[in-house]
């Protein structure tokens, strides 16, 4: 049985994103606006300690999504539960089909998993949601609220964009590269996936709905219907397991490989899987920041010195991603256990003793 007593930081955002400024769906902050909020730097140095601790925190954003935003997407009938209702293979027809990558499209009939997903790329362009959409119906997409799904990534975008910058910052981006927060986002494309959990119901005991894995992703900001069932282990897998109890205002926010990479290391990719009980289904919407095809993913040049040379090599996030998902890469043992970054990318160093990663 895992130590569930483990606990993730709770960050208020409020001061953050200025709702009244952000037009439908929401764009990530302009340059320098957000060096005018006086709460910025401390949220700042709270998501930093946290993703540095943990690699996810809860980030609280009061009335960013509105009560008939959340339903239109993640409640009966709403946008996740029409298109996951579909049979499997409509589902399959929405994926991208520029998309390649293994597990970055439609995801289901797992044996033994209560899961199923379809993710939608570029989630903030209307058209590519629309295309989405026709490809799922092709005779009926205008009953998809593509509406409702653009504006509700535009605001989950809003999050990553904040805390992708405050990381930036961090590590010291804009201190001796103009530009560098802006030529990040420019290399950083969107995937919004919809997730359904199936309920055990009957009374049955809690059941595994995702196993324990890292993302490979920059950010993650996870929402969901309001059952909960996301678990993450904390303090760098040494502080037991977190079951955080979400709010409608709550988002989580995840760290995963590509972005420790990004950072040489300072932020963690933590552990996490969902647990599903009870008798209602599971809905998430899930904003994934990844790098845009063809881009090195590498140290930024602010976080390697004399005294932090580069953790990992530059690589190829598409290659990447082949490579964690090959079939020995998926056993449950290398699930749980594994840091598949280290094993793909590390910067290794020799020594008269042995080899090995930093």
């Amino acid at each position: 049985m895992a130590n569930m007593h483990g606990s993730i930081p709770r960050i208020d955002f409020a001061g953050i994103i200025d709702l009244a400024a952000l037009p439908p769906p929401a764009a990530p902050p302009p340059p320098g606006a957000d060096h005018l909020r006086p709460r910025w730097a401390a949220v700042r140095a709270a998501v930093m300690d946290a993703l540095r601790a943990h690699g996810c925190f809860e980030a609280v954003v009061d009335g960013l999504i509105s009560p008939e935003l959340r339903a239109a997407v993640l409640g009966p009938g709403g946008a996740a539960e029409s298109v996951l209702s579909l049979p499997a293979s409509a589902k399959a027809r929405g994926n991208d089909p520029g998309e390649g990558k293994p597990y970055h499209g439609y995801v289901g009939g797992i044996p033994g998993l209560p899961y199923e997903s379809v993710a939608i790329s570029d989630p903030l362009s209307p058209t590519a949601v629309r295309a989405f959409a026709a490809r799922v119906w092709p005779a009926a997409a205008a009953a998809f609220p593509e509406e409702a799904v653009v504006a509700y990534a535009g605001r989950l975008a809003a999050v990553e964009a904040a805390v992708r910058r405050m990381v930036l910052e961090s590590v010291g981006a804009t201190a001796s590269s103009a530009g560098a927060v802006e030529a990040q986002a420019a290399a950083t494309a969107f995937k919004l996936r919809l997730s359904e959990y199936a309920a055990p119901g009957g009374g049955e005991d809690a059941r595994l709905g995702l196993p324990a894995h890292r993302d490979t992703s920059f950010l993650a900001v996870v929402t969901q219907n309001g059952v909960d069932g996301v678990e993450v282990e904390c303090g760098r897998g040494d502080g037991g397991w977190a079951r955080p109890t979400l709010s409608p205002s709550s988002f989580l926010v995840f760290s995963g490989d590509t972005l420790k990479a990004l950072t040489n290391g300072q932020v963690y990719n933590p552990l996490h899987r969902v647990v599903v009980s009870g008798d209602e289904a599971r809905y998430s919407a899930i904003l994934f920041s990844l790098p845009v095809d063809g881009a090195a993913v590498r140290p930024l040049d602010e976080a390697v010195d004399g005294d932090h040379p580069a953790m990992y090599r530059p690589f190829d996030y598409g290659e990447y991603a082949v490579f964690c998902y090959l079939p020995e890469n998926m056993t449950p043992e290398v699930m749980k256990h594994a840091h598949k970054l280290e094993a793909f990318a590390a910067v290794r160093t020799t020594t008269t003793a042995s080899s090995s990663a930093p």
